[in-house]
């Protein structure tokens, strides 16, 4: 009798900590879709499951993955920002412009500067005059990118001109691919695990980040505890503002080429990848940890979609996939947490 109720206690146990840790965990969720989802893919894709194909998932989730961060930290705080892909074009202009001319660092700096500023005037905008988030950046969204459209008179920004610092900022990362053959990662991809080590940081071990939760959850609880809700608004979008710029300076030394459409829908597809990622909408809840396995569940998607060659989904209807994505990791993360 003595061993049956010790088995039964440590079966108990252990589903309580199970339990504990679904529900204290967002990563969960988003980790089940992407295990689930590469999974498949490696089994009936052909050519999925190789160090060419893994990389260019990467690749093409690093730009999208900065975006995500700062999104992800504006979700958490329960706002929007939809002119973060207006941003990203900003951001790549100032420092394109400056690079050219042969001050790429200066270019950087002022590029940042110049997009948390931007990012700053939707923050004030919003806690002036109370305007939901979502109407505000909307409206900036196309206003930046006329503005950027008026200044560059709607020029494209392009030279063939490879510097050093583009290689530092978003160049070949050869100390891996010279190592795995077919690889070919670059160095954003360092620039994105540090923001994302750094941010997660900052959200789960800060008096800023439980603020930003606070804030997120419940804003009136947060000013009776003595939180300032409006400072933490504007920061978290000169937060997103910043990265908007980030990405956009890693976006022209990649490509070393900028156009005033560069960055148009990813401030949806950010969304989407923070919502895989297992971010509330409502605000309160979500990591950075889980953007980032939504970013890159989003990016697996897409490649896996071409490689499969679907005559009824092509690539370029690829939205569809998504927004599929979204309801069954929304519905999924909403199981997990009802079953906790």
């Amino acid at each position: 009798m003595t061993t049956k109720a010790t088995s039964i206690k440590k079966q108990s146990s252990f589903q309580y900590r199970i339990r504990h840790l679904v529900s204290h965990s967002p990563v969960i969720g988003p980790l089940a879709v992407f295990i689930i989802v590469f999974v498949l893919f490696s089994l009936f894709v052909d050519k999925f499951f190789t160090f060419r194909s893994v990389t260019g998932i990467i690749n093409a989730a690093t730009l999208s993955g900065i975006l995500t961060v700062g999104v992800t930290l504006l979700m958490i705080g329960g706002e929007f920002d939809l002119s973060v892909g207006s941003m990203m074009a900003v951001g790549g202009y100032i420092f394109g412009g400056l690079a050219m001319a042969g001050h790429p660092w200066l270019g950087a700096i002022l590029a940042l500067i110049g997009t948390g500023i931007l990012g700053a005037t939707n923050g004030l905008i919003l806690v002036k005059t109370k305007i939901p988030s979502f109407i505000v950046t909307l409206g900036t969204r196309y206003f930046y990118r006329g503005m950027l459209w008026v200044t560059s008179s709607g020029q494209m920004l392009q030279t063939v001109e490879k510097i050093p610092a583009y290689n530092f900022l978003n160049g070949r990362l050869d100390i891996l691919n010279n190592v795995l053959p077919g690889a070919n990662f670059r160095t954003a991809l360092i620039w994105l695990l540090l923001l994302v080590i750094g941010f997660q940081f900052v959200l789960t071990r800060t008096v800023f980040g439980n603020h930003v939760f606070a804030v997120g959850g419940n804003p009136g609880a947060a000013i009776g505890q003595g939180v300032n809700v409006n400072r933490v608004r504007v920061t978290l979008f000169i937060i997103t503002g910043v990265l908007a710029g980030f990405a956009g300076i890693l976006l022209f030394s990649q490509f070393t080429t900028v156009r005033v459409a560069s960055g148009d829908g990813m401030e949806l597809s950010a969304i989407a990848a923070a919502v895989v990622g297992g971010t509330l909408i409502t605000g309160g809840a979500g990591s950075v940890w889980g953007a980032l396995v939504g970013v890159l569940t989003i990016s697996m998607l897409r490649t896996g979609v071409v490689l499969m060659q679907i005559p009824f989904i092509p690539a370029d209807n690829f939205e569809a996939i998504v927004g599929v994505t979204i309801i069954l990791a929304v519905i999924l993360n909403n199981w997990l947490r009802s079953r906790a």
